[in-house]
């Protein structure tokens, strides 16, 4: 039987070379790869400073130490990865979720901005932050949500793991995901699922250089070296989150392959638009709305019900073709509902009862799209 991911890291032999290269050098960690990723990572996002790190998990967590969110009030999306909820809990962070477009599955910016209002008098809160997802490679509304946190005084850290390559427009200007033009840190995964792969990693990018300074001193368990010196300074409480030169050796050669990438994603997303448009499938299913700048990092289609979406996905299994929901909303998740107790949120719930990945990865064939076409088409038939 015919096997096929919902999606795969791509690797020719430049990525293989890249590594291999590598091995050959004197440091294979805190060497010089690490400072030519950032710098490769900083050009192409057009930001002031990078950090690479170990993690997209070891992102948030710096991230979160490094604005000091310990007993914030944070207002994030329920639809994500766990990382970015768990990682405030860590901190000590107090979690409160916004609803989310039922379509997208991205921020409700008008359930922000209520929730923003309704704690704006809260005298036992000291301070608030923001954490918008970017979601399946489509950018989250920034400049909307910066300007409720330019209004309301709170620092903004975009979850870009989803939206390396993507971008958005606003004032009839371009922007990159992950650039902080609309945010205080944004935070990136190189997952071997994500734009560009590292095996595994992450990086922190920002326009403040206390920030950068204090994410780089945490990074490397707090310490700062004295010039000229064996000695060393214990500034801040950190961790060993470090990237090693294998990684990073992979994330520059991957970065130079991303336009490729993104192209081949947008051809087979636009090839799935196009399908989707027609018999079977117009009766059943519909594909999260196009969006300009997207990275498509995931290709999400609804259905009409969880029954009918959990049906599809135990279809498409029995045929060899792996799907995924992204995702669960984390309040239903035990251990939130004891954190923060039972509840639910509209747009959340639409999102999820419906959502359904598919197959979506620069490699996956024309003829393996034909499979995925096909076996979706059956199972439509079927209805």
């Amino acid at each position: 039987m015919k096997r096929i991911s919902y999606s795969r890291q791509s690797i020719d032999e430049s990525d293989v070379q890249a590594v291999a290269e590598t091995l050959k050098c004197d440091l294979l960690t805190q060497g010089s790869q690490i400072t030519t990723f950032e710098e490769a990572l900083k050009r192409y996002l057009n930001v002031d400073d990078v950090v690479v790190v170990s993690s997209g998990t070891a992102a948030l967590h710096l991230s979160y130490l490094a604005l000091n969110l310990r007993g914030t009030t944070v207002f994030t999306s329920p639809v994500t990865f766990a990382a970015t909820a768990n990682m405030l809990h860590s901190v000590g962070a107090n979690v409160r979720f916004v609803d989310v477009d039922p379509k997208t599955g991205l921020m409700d910016v008008n359930n922000l901005e209520q929730v923003l209002k309704e704690t704006a008098g809260d005298k036992s809160i000291s301070k608030r932050a923001i954490v918008p997802v970017s979601l399946q490679g489509i950018p989250v509304n920034l400049p909307a949500i910066d300007n409720l946190a330019q209004y309301y005084g709170v620092s903004v850290v975009e979850d870009a793991a989803h939206s390396l390559g993507g971008e958005y427009v606003h004032d009839q200007q371009v922007y990159k995901s992950a650039s902080c033009s609309h945010s205080d840190l944004a935070v990136l995964s190189f997952h071997p699922l994500k734009s560009i792969c590292c095996a595994e990693g992450g990086a922190i990018a920002t326009r403040d250089p206390d920030l950068a300074h204090t994410v780089r001193l945490l990074r490397n368990h707090g310490l700062m070296r004295q010039e000229n010196s064996y000695l060393r300074t214990q500034k801040l409480w950190g961790y060993n989150y470090r990237m090693t030169d294998l990684q990073a050796a992979l994330g520059v050669s991957q970065l130079k392959r991303l336009p490729f990438f993104l192209s081949k994603r947008k051809a087979i997303a636009n090839r799935y638009y196009e399908c989707f448009q027609g018999e079977p499938y117009c009766h059943f299913l519909t594909p999260t709305p196009k969006v300009l700048g997207s990275a498509y990092h995931l290709f999400v289609v609804h259905f009409e019900s969880k029954e009918m979406r959990d049906a599809a996905y135990i279809f498409l299994q029995s045929h060899g073709i792996e799907t995924h929901v992204h995702y669960v909303p984390l309040y239903k998740m035990e251990l939130y509902k004891q954190w923060l107790g039972e509840f639910s949120l509209p747009g959340a719930e639409k999102y999820y009862q419906g959502c359904l990945s598919i197959p979506i990865y620069p490699d996956l064939s024309e003829e393996d799209q034909d499979y995925v076409l096909e076996i979706l088409a059956k199972f439509c038939n079927q209805l």
